[in-house]
């Protein structure tokens, strides 16, 4: 069984997903885990050479 931390993970993952091949390429994301938007904007920014995200 998933964490809560792996269920919110793939939440916002897959909204991205949908955002990004909907055309929108600026996406805003909110959530209450700091760790999890952390977690998210440091891999981001070293995989895909994104400054902000």
């Amino acid at each position: 069984m998933a964490n809560i931390f792996q269920i919110e993970a793939r939440a916002i993952l897959e909204g991205l997903k949908l955002s990004w091949k909907r055309g929108f390429r600026q996406v805003e994301v909110e959530s209450d885990n700091a760790l999890l938007i952390d977690t998210i904007r440091n891999d981001f920014a070293e995989n895909n050479n994104t400054v902000e995200i």
